[in-house]
């Protein structure tokens, strides 16, 4: 089963245009920042089926938060990627 998730219209879930969520896994974690400017605030979940073996079931749960929360977000995960960079790597280029 696949799911992508719309907003007027536009896919803002999976951001990436032709991707969808899909899986037989739960949950399917999946952080996206959208900030909606426009009413109506609806959002449109569009899922679908490749065949008709098994029936689905969609369970979605989003967060709203306020743009003050997001900040701290994005402060950590800029934290994380440089401390990412500095960490040293192991590269083996042969077998031994």
């Amino acid at each position: 089963a696949h799911l992508v998730i719309l907003h007027h219209e536009h896919q803002i879930a999976p951001s990436t245009e032709g991707m969808s969520f899909s899986g037989d896994t739960f949950p399917i974690d999946w952080e996206e920042y959208y900030e909606s400017y426009q009413p109506p605030y609806e959002l449109k979940l569009r899922g679908w089926n490749e065949d008709d073996t098994y029936p689905h079931t969609f369970t979605v749960y989003v967060a709203i938060l306020p743009r003050k929360a997001i900040l701290p977000l994005a402060v950590v995960d800029a934290v994380k990627g440089v401390f990412g960079m500095l960490s040293p790597r192991r590269i083996f280029t042969r077998g031994e």
